[in-house]
């Protein structure tokens, strides 16, 4: 499967992605937050999204009989949405309607293919990349709540009209069909985002929090979903991982702040101008401005909106966190977490998780206790290269300007956190007191390449190459792995403590920590390892952490 992502992780500028999709691109909310999150976070980076979404429209051509009007079909209009909008990337989120709500037919599912695959070559054909969204899922809780699907165990299939009034009580079941054969397509498109599996995973996740949880009408997500579908925009296509949910993204539109009131202002004006200006077959015609005028009053808008939102990008949020105090802020439009102690330790001093914040959190939680601040950046699918290296900086400026922490930071890298926590270590060695590995990745031909005796991961390994700009042969000579910084870290008299087990067939002991100790004893620098015998890669850490702790307050004592 292609990979979106730039070296460095980079997001590039100018872009311009045009989206085209049924009714749920249509209302285009996910487009919204995602414009809302770059206006916030990335203001200087030059995006314009362009919502091309027609309601009740297929790739496949089908409609059902008891639609009002013949379905469009995105192949009526193609030609002209492309050479209008001049696209770099093209977004295509088809399906929800191409099974026209009947039970899986292989011949309605051929359509849908071969309609998608027409779509992908032409988009090709005029240049631009080609990124398939899968099918969002079909929540037939909500319809039946609504009511508007009768129990269709009561009648013979035969005699059952399915249709969007009354889909298919297991029409789920073929939209995770359609969305499967999506996720296969591997190098045939630049990208497939996966927004079934989220979604689906979301409204089980609220529904088990509250039984009568709605998310939305079964066929249209809620707010809440379309979030979810530009938090799985964002990390795919942008390579910004996200958890936390923005307070627009709660609220009824009554109560949204007023820079992202004007945000969805902009966004229907736009989108309203850009499907009437290309021209569509549904009969219901929006009211919509001449293009050229909607895109000058969205000019106006988004100068607006750039002048309100900074206000609310750079506020921290305090919350509780297990008895303790947790400030949530951003940094260079990433998420930041600091977890306070009760009574900060003298200097005080502080634990930087690089991967992972609160997994397997022994040893953390147990200087948290003892006056040691937490803090996270998140920064994954990263792997450590130079672009997340320097967001670290940024990101340990900020920290110690906010909460007036010790100049140097204790590094707990766990597994893939191993590459960033020694690659920041060696750029920045001044900033550094201690390093903890636990099975840290210390080469990436080791993980997720896979190139030795581990099992590797091809997905993980295809992101890797491309933030660090490099390709299968280039990476075979490439020198710039944590191994091969040991020589700075001995120099900077930075102390390490590597745990592992033994038995690790991901990240091979032998192929990681076993050579940096190796290395590091070699140049008479310091280091400690706690081997596990008849361990893998996961549990990590210590459930008596005792040895880590006291390790970390010994490096405290003599650097600080």
């Amino acid at each position: 499967m292609g990979t979106m992502f730039q070296k460095d992780a980079a997001v590039p500028s100018p872009l311009t992605v045009a989206f085209l999709g049924d009714s749920i691109t249509d209302n285009g909310r996910y487009i919204a937050f995602m414009y809302a999150y770059f206006v916030q976070h990335m203001p200087d980076r030059e995006l314009n999204f362009i919502n091309l979404g027609v309601s009740s429209e297929t790739a496949s051509g089908l409609s059902e009989p008891e639609h009002p009007f013949p379905r469009p079909c995105v192949h009526d209009r193609i030609e002209r949405a492309l050479s209008e909008s001049k696209p770099d990337w093209v977004v295509m989120c088809y399906g929800m309607n191409d099974g026209i709500y009947h039970p899986l037919s292989e011949d309605r599912f051929a359509a849908y293919r071969n309609g998608m695959m027409k779509l992908i070559g032409l988009v090709k054909q005029a240049g631009a990349k080609a990124i398939v969204v899968t099918p969002p899922p079909y929540d037939k809780l909500c319809k039946a709540a609504a009511g508007n699907n009768e129990d269709q165990a009561a009648e013979p299939a035969a005699e059952i009209t399915y249709s969007w009034k009354q889909p298919y009580t297991e029409y789920n079941d073929v939209l995770k069909h359609y969305a499967n054969w999506c996720l296969s397509l591997g190098d045939t498109v630049d990208a497939v985002v996966n927004i079934h599996d989220p979604l689906f995973a979301d409204i089980q996740k609220a529904r088990a929090e509250s039984p009568d949880y709605r998310s939305g009408d079964g066929i249209h997500p809620n707010a809440r979903g379309h979030w979810v579908m530009a938090k799985a925009l964002l990390g795919r296509l942008f390579n910004v991982t996200l958890e936390q949910v923005p307070d627009h993204a709660k609220l009824p539109d009554s109560e949204l702040p007023e820079w992202f009131a004007l945000v969805m202002k902009r966004h229907r004006m736009l989108s309203a101008a850009w499907k009437e200006h290309v021209g569509h077959t549904n009969e219901n015609k929006a009211e919509a401005l001449p293009l050229d005028e909607a895109m000058r009053q969205a000019a106006e808008l988004d100068k607006h909106i750039r002048r309100l939102a900074p206000e609310t990008a750079g506020v921290a949020k305090t919350s509780q966190w297990k008895g303790h105090e947790r400030t949530d802020f951003f940094v260079s439009g990433r998420e930041c977490i600091v977890i306070a102690p009760d009574k900060a330790a003298a200097g005080r001093p502080w634990v930087w998780r690089t991967e992972f914040f609160d997994a397997f959190s022994y040893a953390d939680m147990a200087l948290l206790e003892q006056g040691w601040h937490i803090a996270y950046c998140r920064l994954s699918h990263m792997y450590g290269c130079p672009g997340a290296v320097e967001l670290m900086d940024r990101f340990q400026a900020q920290v110690k300007e906010r909460f007036g922490l010790a100049p140097k930071a204790a590094l707990f890298g766990f597994s893939r956190g191993g590459l960033y926590a020694v690659q920041y270590a060696a750029a920045h060695p001044g900033s550094v007191l201690a390093l903890y590995l636990d099975a840290p990745v210390l080469d990436i031909r080791s993980w997720p390449a896979g190139l030795g005796s581990g099992s590797g991961a091809p997905q993980q390994w295809e992101e890797c190459l491309a933030v660090y700009g490099l390709n299968e042969q280039t990476a075979a000579s490439f020198r710039g792995n944590p191994l091969d910084h040991a020589e700075a870290l001995v120099r900077a008299g930075i102390p390490i403590l590597v745990v592992a087990g033994d038995q690790d067939a991901a990240v091979p002991f032998s192929e990681n920590g076993a050579l940096l100790e190796e290395r590091v004893k070699q140049l008479g620098g310091t280091i400690r390892t706690i081997v596990k015998p008849g361990v893998g890669h996961h549990p990590h850490s210590l459930e008596e952490p005792q040895p880590i702790v006291d390790f970390m307050k010994e490096a405290a004592a003599a650097r600080l």
